[in-house]
C-alpha cells in the first residue's frame, strides 16, 4: 500500500527556527520584499511497509503534474498491484482525467473520508521532514531546497535498511508513455 500527498507550497524566505546566539546579539533574517523564485510543491509517495519516502518536485499541483507523478510511481513498481491512499482534493485527485489514468495503470485509489486527511500516512512524515530540512534555512534557490531534501530522503533509507528502494529513485525515472490499442 502507498500514501500519497502534496507538501507545499514550498517559497523561498527564511524559514524560522532555533539557533544559539549571543546574549543581545539575536540572528538576523533578511528581509523578502521580493520574491521571485516562485513556489514549489513535493508530490510525496509513502511505501507503508518498507517506511520509504519519495517524490518529485514541480512548481504546480494540477492534474497534470498529479498524473505524471502516478506514471512515474508505476514505473517503480511494474508487477505489483497498487492500492494508493490520497486524500479527496477537489478538482484534482477526484478528476476523470486522472481516475482515468489511474484505471489504465492498474492503480487503485483510496479516498480519505472528508476532514480526515490524517488517515494518510505520509502526513506524518512531513512533521520530521520540514524539521530536518526546511527548518531554520534561507536557500537561495529551489535546487539547493531540492537537494537537501532527497539528501535526506537517501539518509532516512540508509538508516531504515531500505536504502535502494524504488521510491528513492522516483524522481530520476522518466514518465511511462500509454498508448491506446
Amino acid at each position: 500500500m502507498i500514501c500519497f500527498d502534496e507538501f507545499g507550497p514550498l517559497e523561498l524566505r527564511p524559514q524560522g527556527g532555533v539557533v544559539w546566539a549571543k546574549w543581545g546579539e539575536p540572528a538576523r533574517v533578511r528581509a523578502t520584499y521580493h520574491r521571485g523564485g516562485g513556489t514549489r510543491t513535493l508530490l510525496a509517495f509513502y511505501d507503508v511497509h518498507a517506511g520509504a519516502l519519495g517524490g518529485i518536485f514541480r512548481r504546480r499541483k494540477r492534474v497534470r503534474e498529479v498524473a505524471e507523478a502516478f506514471q512515474r510511481l508505476r514505473a517503480c513498481y511494474p508487477r505489483w498491484r497498487l492500492f494508493v491512499v490520497l486524500d479527496n482534493l477537489r478538482h484534482v485527485h477526484d478528476s476523470p482525467q486522472l481516475v482515468a489514468l489511474l484505471r489504465r495503470l492498474h492503480i487503485t485509489p483510496v479516498f480519505t473520508p472528508t476532514e480526515a486527511s490524517w488517515l494518510n500516512l505520509t502526513q506524518a512524515q512531513f512533521g520530521a521532514l520540514k524539521r530536518a530540512t526546511i527548518t531554520n534555512t534561507d536557500d537561495p534557490d529551489h535546487a539547493t531546497r531540492q537537494r537537501r531534501i532527497y539528501r535526506y530522503l537517501r539518509q532516512r533509507h540508509r538508516e531504515l535498511g531500505v536504502r535502494g528502494h524504488p521510491l528513492e529513485q522516483l524522481h530520476s525515472i522518466r514518465g511511462i508513455k500509454l498508448e491506446r490499442h
